[in-house]
């Protein structure tokens, strides 16, 4: 539905008395299917699964895998197998000098047909080694990367449903304020029935009422908005509705900050793999530095030719060789080219150990900003809901000098926004709460 459709709807339905209870059974009844029921953790099972960032860290998994049996090969027989065939419309020939004179003799016949088979198996390649053990380091590091991946998107996924829960509880709180100015509406009117409220009076509590209309419509749009980029971050369809059972959570008992950057530095699958990618550059600079050194190789083959004027030629028309041999390869200069390699190999493994340095930095800097961020929400959650309970009273007063005709619309309205605004900022609180605790489960190296 276009933004300014469902903008236009929402009018009407509160000019017709107020919304449904939620979206979601709206959405459900448009679409004629039973929303999704999601807690907390179904999503994040969903997301780690299907989410395109895990599918894409695992297809370069198994390009990897693809990667390692390749260079495992280069230390395996390499036998190969050639069948030919030739049809000579026009064949050569070889001039003699005879006492006859120059003769000419046709050289082949017109058919020829040939088999090879080539086999070389290395024996001594000192390079192999540390290619192969490279190549198995490289695996190891692109399945850590699949956690690595698995870990952010199970953040996002958690987000995104804190998101929505905050997005559900802004909506309540706008529906509280215009059910209060609705209220307040209806009593003016009375008032205004009975001759103790004028025109302002009046005037004043419709336009309330009417500055509200729009922040609702606001935050239900943000709800559907928010809903769906869960749905993005978790792998749903965007036309399948869901609900989400679990609620934005109250403080817990938080980890002490040292036990928690310990923890991290022992789990963080990032730090893992660089860990791994270090090992990897290493095993590179031992390859490089072992192309210096002879390599040897076993080189035989299997020959089986034949050559007839018809097209299926009988056995006197083949004839076959074979050979073996080995060779023995001995780099004399190239240049310094190798010295070159070798060179960037080093320099190689200096910036991947910098690299390890910056993360585990970088991760003791999360999960303290994450700690921080999680003791100051709850103590945001402490004051906000005190907060509620005073500004809720002081309504309750305004209300009652209100009717009493000891106090104007303005300090009521005053009151009302009091009330709105400490529903808000609990409702923040408790989402940043709960958004600190996912980030500070991520920078854990936790899902």
């Amino acid at each position: 539905m276009p933004k300014y459709l469902f903008a236009i709807a929402c009018g009407v339905l509160l000019q017709m008395g107020g919304f449904p209870d939620a979206l979601t059974a709206q959405g459900s009844r448009a679409t004629g299917r039973e929303p999704v029921r999601l807690s907390l953790a179904e999503a994040v099972g969903r997301a780690v699964d299907l989410n395109e960032d895990v599918l894409i860290a695992r297809a370069e998994e198994a390009r990897t895998a693809g990667l390692v049996r390749e260079v495992r090969a280069g230390s395996l027989p390499d036998i190969r197998a050639e069948i030919n065939y030739n049809r000579n419309i026009q064949n050569a020939v070889l001039f003699l000098e005879t006492g006859d004179g120059v003769q000419q003799v046709q050289l082949g016949q017109e058919n020829d047909y040939g088999f090879v088979l080539t086999l070389e198996q290395p024996i001594l390649d000192l390079a192999l080694g540390p290619a192969r053990s490279a190549a198995r380091l490289s695996g190891e590091a692109t399945a850590v990367q699949v956690e690595s991946a698995r870990v952010g998107v199970a953040l996002q996924a958690r987000l995104a449903y804190y998101q929505v829960l905050l997005d559900k509880e802004l909506v309540v709180v706008q529906e509280k304020a215009i059910e209060q100015a609705g209220a307040r509406l209806r009593e003016v009117e009375a008032f205004y029935r009975v001759g103790t409220a004028s025109d302002f009076d009046l005037l004043t509590a419709q336009v309330e009422v009417d500055n509200i209309k729009p922040l609702l419509i606001q935050a239900r749009n943000l709800l559907e908005l928010d809903r769906n980029r869960l749905k993005r971050t978790i792998g749903m369809p965007l036309s399948e509705p869901i609900e989400l059972l679990d609620r934005l959570a109250r403080p817990t008992e938080i980890p002490p900050l040292e036990e928690a950057i310990e923890i991290a530095l022992r789990n963080r699958p990032d730090v893992d793999s660089q860990e791994l990618v270090i090992a990897l550059q290493s095993e590179n600079l031992a390859a490089q530095k072992a192309s210096a050194y002879p390599t040897l190789d076993l080189i035989a083959s299997f020959s089986r030719r034949g050559a007839s004027s018809t097209l299926f030629p009988g056995g006197k028309d083949f004839a076959q060789s074979a050979s073996a041999g080995l060779s023995f390869s001995i780099p004399v200069f190239d240049g310094r080219a190798r010295s070159g390699r070798v060179q960037q190999a080093r320099a190689a493994v200096d910036r991947e150990k910098f690299r390890l340095q910056q993360l585990v930095e970088n991760a003791r800097l999360q999960v303290q900003q994450a700690h921080q961020a999680l003791v100051a929400s709850r103590e945001q959650i402490e004051a906000s809901e005190s907060n509620i309970a005073r500004a809720e009273r002081a309504l309750e007063i305004a209300q009652t000098r209100f009717r009493n005709g000891l106090s104007t619309q303005v300090e009521l309205n005053d009151a009302e926004l009091a009330v709105t605004r400490a529903r808000t900022n609990f409702a923040q609180a408790l989402y940043n709460h709960n958004a600190a605790r996912a980030q500070l489960t991520a920078a854990m190296g936790e899902r």
